[in-house]
Parts: structure tokens; C-alpha cells; sequence
């Protein structure tokens, strides 16, 4: 955004992204919220594989329109 010439002032951190000494400081925020991110992302993939693997998953539980279901094959 700093290329565009966008401000942007965090009011709770009290930091400015025109004032140059907060740069290292915004780097280290976004640093940990991308790592925050990314074990989220993680730990989703994981229930879900987890419920998947126990039966107990409902997201292919959901109807899927254009078929029918075939309870009697097999």
C-alpha cells in the first residue's frame, strides 16, 4: 500500500505506516499474524480430516443437486 501512497494508522498498536522508524515493529506483526494464519489453516484441515476419518463429518452430508441417490446398489 506503501507504493500506492496509502496511510494506514493502527490505532491499537498506535502505529503509522508513514513514520519509517515503525517498520520493523509493523514487520513483526505481520510476521505473526501471517504464522497465526497458517496454523489456523492447519489445525481446519486437521478437524476436518479428523471428523472425516471418524464418520462423523457433515460436509458430505450435503445434498448435491442434478442426482439422485441410489440407496440400493450395492
Amino acid at each position: 500500500m506503501r507504493l500506492l501512497g496509502i496511510r494506514v494508522i493502527f490505532e491499537q498498536e498506535n502505529l503509522d505506516t508513514a513514520d519509517t522508524d515503525n517498520d520493523l515493529m509493523i514487520s513483526i506483526i505481520e510476521s505473526i499474524a501471517q504464522e497465526e494464519n497458517e496454523s489456523r489453516n492447519d489445525n481446519i484441515k486437521w478437524g476436518i480430516k479428523q471428523k472425516a476419518a471418524q464418520g462423523t463429518s457433515k460436509l458430505y452430508n450435503r445434498k448435491c443437486y442434478g442426482y439422485e441417490n441410489d440407496t440400493m446398489a450395492n
